[in-house]
Order: structure tokens, then C-alpha cells, then sequence
């Protein structure tokens, strides 16, 4: 199950998902701007929710993509990374 063809397959079922999660940060952060552009939160606990999931779902976005990348290029130049 570690071969290079099934982490490239996963790695490219992995590319939707780190899309929405971009795209899910960008719209609540757009959802929240006001005619002034700054972003509103009603309470400091939203302030503080919103800033840790967010901040997670970034953050895990980007090490999917480190993977992915990994995956890709593992499969693309086995040698270099003495796969077999």
C-alpha cells in the first residue's frame, strides 16, 4: 500500500480539499467585512473561535500541500528520492 502509484492517487484526491478549505477561509473572512472593509465579530469568543479554526484550516491546508507535492514529485523522480 506504499507505493508511489497509490500516494500519487491519494496526493491528487487530496487537491479538492485543500481548495475548499482555502476557499472556505476566504468566504467566512468575506462574510464578515463591512461597507468599511474591516472585519467584524460579534464577541470576543467569536473573534477567538474564528481565528483558531481558521488558522488550523490553513495550516493543515498547507502541510496537504507539502504532501501532495511530495507524492508528485516522489513519483516523478523516483531515483532522486530512492523509491521503488
Amino acid at each position: 500500500m506504499d507505493s508511489p502509484e497509490y500516494n500519487l492517487l491519494i496526493s491528487l484526491a487530496l487537491i479538492p480539499l485543500v481548495f475548499m478549505l482555502q476557499m472556505w477561509v476566504r468566504q467566512r473572512r468575506v462574510r464578515r467585512r463591512n461597507e468599511a472593509g474591516q472585519q467584524e465579530f460579534d464577541s470576543l469568543g467569536a473573534t477567538l473561535i474564528s481565528a483558531i479554526s481558521e488558522g488550523l484550516a490553513v495550516i493543515g491546508s498547507l502541510i496537504l500541500i507539502i504532501w501532495i507535492m511530495g507524492a508528485i514529485l516522489r513519483y516523478l523522480f523516483p531515483v532522486i528520492f530512492n523509491a521503488q
